[in-house]
């Protein structure tokens, strides 16, 4: 009984809930369901054992979805990813990274996701939990990443990709010491949010909230990234006196 339901488990993609159930549905249609049911462990350690047996490697369908399962920088990390998944991401010019930091498993330190977009769709290929976010860890990440598309003879069509503020400089150095004609872009969203954690660093919160003329300064500001890279300085002239003349007004 008890090996009938771990190999259910490892084989089939069903809730751990919904096999229990079936099985002991199956036991009380049985004439002797009471004998069979005094020598059961009780449902919660049953389900906290297939739980354990499940392997958590395979999708709905059946695919395999851990990618790699060994050191990145260093230290133990797993990525996950199907092979339809793989060859999606393949066919598309423009990835977008983010890291999330605060829902990951604890022995990790952050679950670093690439997407590509299409049709007004984002769609989430590659999920990788690593323990750090320095350089390392990123140049190794994306040579397994790469190794595994050549391996699978996989066009690798990459010419952006952008990527949380958090993340900017590591990954930027990985591409331009490794694959310089991937151009590396930032995110505006998270680069407002970044502009916003140092205007409540410089205690300019309640300022903020209460002066329009400041909040348009910082979306002015901000604005500046989407300029030309040769027309920055200029741009900072520009709103250097535009912030001025409305300072002494």
């Amino acid at each position: 009984m008890r090996q009938n339901l771990k190999r259910k488990a490892t084989e089939e993609s069903s809730p751990i809930d919904r096999i229990v159930e079936e099985a002991f549905h199956a036991i009380n249609s049985q004439s002797q369901s009471n004998d069979l049911l005094i020598d059961m462990p009780a449902i919660a350690t049953i389900k906290n054992t297939l739980q354990k047996q499940r392997p958590y490697c395979k999708t709905k369908q059946g695919e395999s979805f851990l990618l790699y399962d060994g050191p990145l920088g260093g230290v133990r990390s797993l990525v996950f990813s199907s092979c339809n998944d793989m060859a999606y991401l393949s066919q598309h010019e423009n990835w977008y990274d983010d890291g999330t930091f605060y829902t990951c498993p604890s022995i990790f330190y952050q679950m670093y996701s690439i997407h590509t977009y299409y049709d007004g769709i984002s769609t989430p290929c590659i999920f990788a939990l690593l323990t750090g976010k320095n350089e390392q860890i990123y140049t190794d990440l994306f040579t397994v990443v790469f190794k595994k598309m050549f391996q699978s003879r996989l066009p690798i069509r990459l010419r952006t990709i952008t990527i949380n503020f958090e993340l900017a400089v590591n990954i930027y150095n990985v591409f331009t010491k490794n694959d310089p004609t991937v151009v590396v872009r930032g995110c505006l969203f998270h680069y407002g949010q970044s502009l916003f954690r140092k205007f409540v660093d410089l205690g300019l919160t309640t300022a903020y909230k209460n002066d329009e003329n400041l909040r348009e300064s910082f979306r002015s500001f901000a604005a500046l990234s989407l300029l030309p890279f040769n027309h920055m300085l200029w741009g900072f002239i520009m709103f250097n006196s535009y912030s001025t003349c409305i300072s002494r007004h």
